[in-house]
């Protein structure tokens, strides 16, 4: 017999079920509340329609539920109570009815416990997570924002304010702010200078936290703008990020006390109150170089956070910062009358600033967008120094490689062709595969050895004739810069020079031939750059260069033994570069219009030897050669037919189509007609002898011609007939002179 259950049915008992099996022992629920939440969320007991109130069985179990979570929550057992709230927090994530019937008890429940500082940790944590879902879950509800939020927000903001002084619960505490401050900006309105200078302290630089943490900050600091008025939240947004400039500005000036920098004709912001740092560069050096780092990371979450209204972007005094930091290395100039060894400590911290700045510099690109086109000259001249700067600096130079990946991308060809050589050259060095031997080594130990007998230097063991490939650069400097080649050659790629296209395709098309791997990468590694490999030679074949034979059959047969890898996402870019190459070699695509030069159209004349009655048929043919010019008089005109004789077969030549234009007809009366044509033959028409060969021309019967001129001089034809009579074009032989006529 089939046992079936109904939907509501079945939650009951299976809720029933957990609370008499599971949840009756406080100190045994901890080893079962995975077990529990996973048959709560696969299983959907508090699953409900939403116009349907739960039944009678449904509703009571729904109490029996309640009445037992109320009773974790109270319990002296630590471990039950954090069930407790796990449970709770699940309960209200699932069932709407069972929140809005007891939000407000459990609201008051959980405010006591972030109330209490003697609570553990966990139980905080836990407590304020469920507390933000609670009065999140009331925005669009205002009868229920009225009886959760509203009474107990200022409460629950002040209690996390005592909480942050907890550095386990910073992060925790600094996540519910923001969302109290975006959500309800009115009642965070009165804590919102504490909020900041909390946020300040996380940026100092003076203790160590972890990047969670840092990374709340920064949103909370960010969504203190909400706090304002309507009309003063743009404002207050841009003057956050101006004074955290001129934060980065204030540290600076100390750093840079050393170094001899240009003048600064320009006003710096206004700096946020920080502490004091040490007058010992030793001490302070440190912690500037960390609050620099924090700062212009927080000035990053500015450009990168959606905001609520228009807020202007403070593009200049970013741009004068990246300069300022770009134009000190280790190549400046020291002031005289300073510390040498203050000054080899600066140069000691440039990496690490240079680092963060270009975050931040990354930052600013994506936050401007095409505004950054009338400074491309200015950051190519940068960027092309700091590539040459940091050759042998893996970070530092695959950051560089980013920033000109995303420089092409936002500045374009101006960019491009200003940055294109250099770029090309430095990729090219880089994707270079080295065979290193250890020849010399073995040379130099067999060397050293001090023996009387005679030995030979050559060396004859098989590991020091052994020799092993490297790769010219790092794994993560090679990603970089493959993704910059594909930037380039998707934006510069049609104009490059012919020798640097093909050193650069060259170079690509080496590395994905070439079997044998280098030995200091792994697997993985060869992986992550055989997909950057693959995707620059798909940006070369979709954007060829005209004077250079294109490598598409070379893509097509690298991409189909791709398609075989062991790799799987080799194997997906592959087959997206095979059907992109077969796109453009298949016939079903249609024609590329290129505007071509107009040619003189040639015609080819071919001529047969006709016999007997076909004159007809092949003088229809060959009328196609000539064009026919037709005379067309006002009165009369007079209609004759000249029979040309057909020459041998010739071979069929092309001419040039020219008009041919004939003597005009005379009129003259019948009987002189008649006359001439009975004494002489018909001349032959007039043609330019240097387009069109002689014409042979076959005496016509005078006898025949004059009967028929005859008879047709009884009727005249009259003009006002309206009857229009063309007169027949002279077929003309095309193919010379015939040589038994001319015998």
């Amino acid at each position: 017999m089939t046992f079936q259950l109904k939907s509501i049915t079945k939650n009951a008992q299976l809720l029933s079920s957990i609370i008499n099996l599971y949840l009756s022992n406080d100190n045994l629920i901890h080893q079962n509340l995975s077990f529990i939440l996973d048959i709560i969320v696969n299983h959907r007991i508090f699953h409900e329609a939403s116009s349907d109130e739960p039944n009678e069985e449904l509703a009571a179990v729904y109490r029996k539920w309640a009445v037992r979570l109320n009773a974790l929550l109270q319990s002296k057992n630590v471990a039950a109570r954090w069930c407790g709230i796990s449970l709770v927090r699940a309960t209200c994530e699932n069932s709407h009815y069972l929140l809005v019937a007891n939000a407000k008890t459990w609201s008051a429940q959980l405010l006591g416990f972030v109330g209490k500082v003697t609570e553990p940790v966990a139980i905080h944590q836990d407590c304020i997570e469920t507390l933000s879902f609670l009065f999140t879950y009331t925005i669009d509800k205002p009868e229920l924002q009225r009886e959760i939020a509203t009474p107990n927000l200022q409460r629950y903001n002040q209690l996390l304010l005592q909480l942050s002084r907890k550095q386990d619960l910073l992060a925790t505490v600094l996540s519910a702010l923001t969302a109290n401050v975006k959500l309800f900006p009115s009642t965070a309105r009165h804590i919102s200078d504490q909020c900041l200078q909390l946020c300040l302290s996380c940026l100092d630089g003076s203790r160590d936290l972890d990047n969670k943490t840092m990374k709340e900050a920064n949103k909370c600091l960010v969504s203190l703008y909400n706090a304002s008025s309507k009309s003063m939240m743009a404002a207050q947004w841009t003057d956050s990020i101006s004074r955290l400039i001129g934060s980065v500005h204030e540290c600076l000036n100390r750093l840079f006390d050393t170094v001899d920098e240009e003048t600064q004709e320009i006003e710096l912001p206004k700096p946020y109150p920080f502490l004091a740092v040490s007058t010992d560069y030793v001490d302070a050096f440190p912690v500037l170089m960390k609050r620099i780092q924090l700062v212009q990371d927080c000035i990053s979450t500015f450009l990168s956070t959606s905001t609520s209204v228009t807020v202007g972007v403070p593009v200049t005094p970013l741009i004068d910062l990246i300069c300022r930091v770009y134009n000190v290395y280790e190549g400046s100039l020291m002031k005289d009358y300073k510390d040498k060894s203050e000054y080899v400590t600066l140069m000691m911290c440039l990496p690490s600033i240079h680092l963060s700045t270009s975050k931040m510099f990354v930052s600013l690109l994506y936050c401007s967008g095409q505004e950054m086109m009338r400074h491309s000259k200015l950051f190519s001249r940068i960027l092309l120094r700091l590539l040459s700067e940091h050759k042998q600096k893996r970070a530092l130079k695959s950051s560089v490689y980013k920033l000109i990946g995303l420089c092409l991308e936002k500045c374009g060809y101006t960019f491009a062709e200003s940055i294109s050589k250099v770029l090309a050259a430095s990729i090219v060095e880089d994707l270079r595969i080295i065979e290193k031997k250890t020849t010399g080594f073995a040379v130099a130990n067999a060397q050293q050895k001090k023996s009387h007998k005679k030995r030979k230097n050559d060396v004859t063991n098989s590991d020091a004739l052994s020799s092993k490939l490297i790769s010219a650069a790092s794994t993560e400097v090679q990603i970089s810069a493959l993704q910059a080649l594909s930037a380039l050659l998707q934006v510069f790629g049609f104009a490059m020079e012919n020798g640097q296209r093909a050193s650069v395709d060259s170079a690509v098309l080496g590395r994905l031939i070439q079997t044998i791997q280098p030995t200091d990468m792994s697997d993985e590694e060869v992986i992550l750059v055989r997909v950057e490999l693959y995707l620059c030679l798909i940006s070369s074949v979709t954007h060829p260069i005209e004077t250079q034979a294109s490598i598409l059959p070379h893509a097509s047969r690298l991409f189909s033994a791709g398609i075989n890898d062991h790799s799987h996402q080799l194997q997906a870019i592959c087959k997206k570069g095979l059907s992109i190459c077969d796109l453009i070699m298949h016939s079903r695509l249609p024609p590329i219009q290129r505007a071509l030069p107009k040619a003189t159209p040639t015609v080819k004349v071919a001529q047969e030897t006709v016999h007997g009655d076909e004159n007809d048929d092949v003088f229809k043919k060959q009328e196609k050669v000539v064009d026919e010019s037709i005379i067309v008089e006002e009165e009369k005109e007079t209609v004759m037919e000249i029979a040309v004789t057909k020459a041998p077969f010739v071979q069929s030549v092309s001419v040039p189509i020219t008009p041919v234009t004939l003597p005009p007809t005379v009129e003259k009366p019948t009987a002189e007609i008649s006359q001439e044509i009975s004494v002489q033959a018909t001349p032959a028409p007039v043609i330019n002898p240097t387009t069109l060969e002689p014409v042979t021309i076959e005496k016509l019967k005078t006898k025949e011609i004059a009967n028929s001129i005859a008879s047709k001089s009884h009727d005249p034809i009259e003009a006002d007939d309206g009857m229009d009579l063309d007169m027949e074009m002279p077929m003309i032989d095309m193919a010379g002179p015939d040589s038994d006529d001319d015998e």
